[in-house]
């Protein structure tokens, strides 16, 4: 749980003070739950693999998190939106942020 306030902790204030957070590696990536512990984030774990790092890690425990606390399904709609809206490009993509690739496929984000 530490681990997830130092994340969150360091994107509040990468947005606070007007940073890119997008394709950034966390210095403080958030901790992955064990294994069916929070089975919405188990993919976190997979993705870690893979080298995972990216700031998509943040915004799955975010999404989570609003998801515990306040039903959170506008937040993560609105993210969803936005994510699917960004340009595809040759040089350029979700990737970048860390995103895997079937990542609107997943129970998270639905």
């Amino acid at each position: 749980m530490s681990s997830w306030l130092a994340s969150l902790n360091y994107a509040r204030n990468v947005a606070a003070h007007h940073a890119r957070l997008f394709n950034r590696k966390l210095q403080n990536s958030p901790g992955r739950p064990k294994p069916d512990v929070i089975p919405v984030l188990n993919h976190l774990r997979e993705f870690e693999l893979k080298g995972g790092y990216g700031a998509y890690n943040i915004l799955a425990v975010v999404a989570y998190l609003l998801t515990c606390i306040e039903g959170g399904e506008t937040w993560t709609s609105s993210l969803v939106a936005l994510l699917n809206s960004f340009p595809r490009s040759d040089i350029l993509d979700l990737s970048s942020l860390g995103v895997p690739d079937d990542w609107s496929d997943l129970e998270l984000w639905n």
